[in-house]
């Protein structure tokens, strides 16, 4: 278990298509129907992004909002980073610096 229920996604290599997701966005489901409202979202393995990729960051991040919870990214490669700024989302995410850092402020919201 992760520390104070937080569930940590890790995602891996480029983030294009829908299809490549579809298990993520059923894990986020399933763990949201099951009580848990905090997420860490690791994007240190994601190579590339396009707009696909960041609808379906924008679909879990509304999931998880309204439903009550709280998602943080951490560890965006300039790449994505670069993506997020130009399309302003980077606005509307959290982005956490290091996974400690975000666990502190997922933690933290509950004190």
């Amino acid at each position: 278990m992760h520390p104070q229920g937080v569930v940590i996604i890790s995602l891996k290599g480029k983030i294009l298509t829908e299809n490549c997701f579809v298990e993520i966005i059923e894990k986020v489901e399933s763990k949201l129907d099951s009580g848990k409202k905090k997420f860490l979202l690791d994007l240190d393995g994601v190579s590339h992004m396009n707009s696909s990729g960041l609808n379906i960051l924008l679909r879990l991040f509304t999931k998880i909002r309204t439903k009550g919870g709280e998602l943080i990214m951490i560890n965006p490669s300039k790449v994505v980073n670069q993506l997020f700024i130009i399309s302003k989302l980077n606005t509307v995410f959290k982005i956490g610096a290091n996974k400690e850092e975000a666990l502190k402020q997922l933690i933290a919201q509950e004190a």
